[in-house]
């Protein structure tokens, strides 16, 4: 989840490189933990003010 469109191409990257990267690193590190295969669906969502909402952020596990 990011505040502006900008923002989503950063965390994309060229030609989706820097997402493609964070999602096997985090698929790598979940497949150790569980010991088994994992799929992980991935995607960015522009919604402004979601930072500054305590309710969606308690709901991505911050507090």
């Amino acid at each position: 989840m990011v505040e502006r469109d900008g923002h989503k191409g950063m965390i994309i990257g060229e030609k989706g490189e820097k997402l493609k990267r964070i999602g096997t690193e985090a698929r790598h590190e979940l497949e150790a933990l569980t010991g088994g295969k994992v799929f992980l669906e991935i995607w960015v969502k522009v919604r402004s003010g979601w930072a500054d909402d305590e309710a969606r952020v308690k709901t991505f596990g911050y507090e």
